[in-house]
This record gives structure tokens, C-alpha cells and sequence, in this order.
């Protein structure tokens, strides 16, 4: 929360909100609030100081509706470049359950990282993952990309799927990815202009990634 000294801040009801969702899912989670002049420098280092392989948040919208991945976001993406943590912005959500995870799946450390979301969310919920490979070099696959994708399907086994993204377009990506949880890094985000709001009519969780360098 900005402004003021740091110390202990009493609960929001979105996080107080957040937590029961968790309790009802079956997810224990530990909630700490604090007063803070600096988010982003903040989120980063409670990430360090934890250790931690991930840092996942949701967007700030702005009052105008623009600028989702702006503000916070944006710092913290720009100060985890130069740290060993990957980060996931939430973009959109819905409370449908999920059945399939698609994630768009290059070498890069984006693409590592949409990845390896990708499988733990699959695991988790014992659900299906569907990697849609972003080549260099259509129709050839790289021996990089088949590497991680031979290590996916060992570790998810028959509940892994994965399909060359026939054309590096938003319209295609979103025609070969129907399911209910979209995983993307932000490099191709970026490239196919992936509305970074909520999708019209779409009843979809998207997650923006930036894998770890």
C-alpha cells in the first residue's frame, strides 16, 4: 500500500478475499500487508529474501482502462531482469474450472518459463497441457524446443500435447489456444499485440511470464 512508514498494515478486503478463495480451493497461503513507497522495490525484495523461484501478481487497471502492464508491473518486470526469478502477471481471470492449459512455447527464458507454469499448473489440477511451439524456422522445430518438450511430457505424461503455432499472429494464437488458461511470455506478447486487458467475450485466465536470464 503506498504511502506512510512501512510496517504492518491491517488486511484489505481483496487480499482477505484472496485468501478465503484459497482456503476453498485447498491452498493454504500465508498473507502479509505492509505499508510501502516503493511496490515494486518492495515485491523484489521479499522475493529475494524468500528465495523464491516465482512472483506472481495481478495488474493494476488503470481509471482509464489503459496501461495494464504499467505502473508496479512494469518495475518489477524491469528490476527481475537482472535476478534469478521468473515473473507471471495475471491479465484476466474467471472462475471457471480448468480443464486445459495452453502455453506458447519458444527457447527463450520466456518461453522456459511459460512452460514450466504450464506443468505445474497441469499437475496440479491433474489437467491437460497443450505447448504451442514458436519456431524459428517453420516447419522445423529446434533441437532446443524439442528437448524441453520431450522433458514436459516426461514429467506429465499422457496429459501432454504440443502443436506448432502455424502462423506468429494473435488471431492464430488464439484459434489454436480455446482452453480456459492461456500462458504467454511477454517478448511475444509483445510481438502479437495480446491485448494486455480483458479479451471481449472470453471467459479465459491469460498470464503474462518473464522468464529468469
Amino acid at each position: 500500500m503506498p504511502g506512510g512508514e512501512k510496517g504492518t498494515a491491517p488486511p484489505t478486503a481483496a487480499l482477505l478475499a484472496a485468501v478465503r478463495y484459497a482456503h476453498a480451493k485447498g491452498v493454504t497461503i500465508g498473507a502479509q500487508v505492509s505499508w510501502s513507497d516503493d511496490l515494486a522495490l518492495d515485491i523484489i525484495t521479499v522475493a529475494q529474501e524468500a528465495g523464491v523461484a516465482w512472483i506472481l501478481i495481478g495488474y493494476h487497471r488503470a481509471p482509464s482502462g489503459n496501461d495494464t502492464m504499467g505502473g508496479v508491473v512494469q518495475e518489477v518486470f524491469v528490476k527481475a531482469q537482472r535476478l534469478p526469478v521468473n515473473v507471471g502477471v495475471f491479465i484476466q481471470g474467471t472462475n471457471r474450472p480448468i480443464e486445459r492449459v495452453f502455453a506458447a512455447v519458444d527457447s527463450s527464458p520466456d518461453g522456459r518459463a511459460s512452460l514450466a507454469l504450464g506443468v505445474r499448473i497441469a499437475q496440479g489440477n491433474k489437467c491437460k497441457l497443450r505447448a504451442l511451439l514458436l519456431t524459428k524456422r517453420m516447419p522445423t522445430v529446434e533441437d532446443t524446443l524439442l528437448d524441453m518438450v520431450r522433458d514436459a511430457r516426461a514429467d506429465v505424461g499422457e496429459a501432454f500435447h504440443a502443436d506448432v503455432l502455424t502462423e506468429r499472429s494473435l488471431d492464430q494464437l488464439l484459434k489454436q489456444a480455446p482452453g480456459r488458461l492461456l500462458i504467454v511470455g511477454k517478448t511475444f506478447a509483445d510481438e502479437v499485440g495480446l491485448p494486455l486487458d480483458e479479451i471481449p467475450g472470453s471467459q479465459r485466465r491469460v498470464i503474462v511470464v518473464q522468464g529468469c536470464r
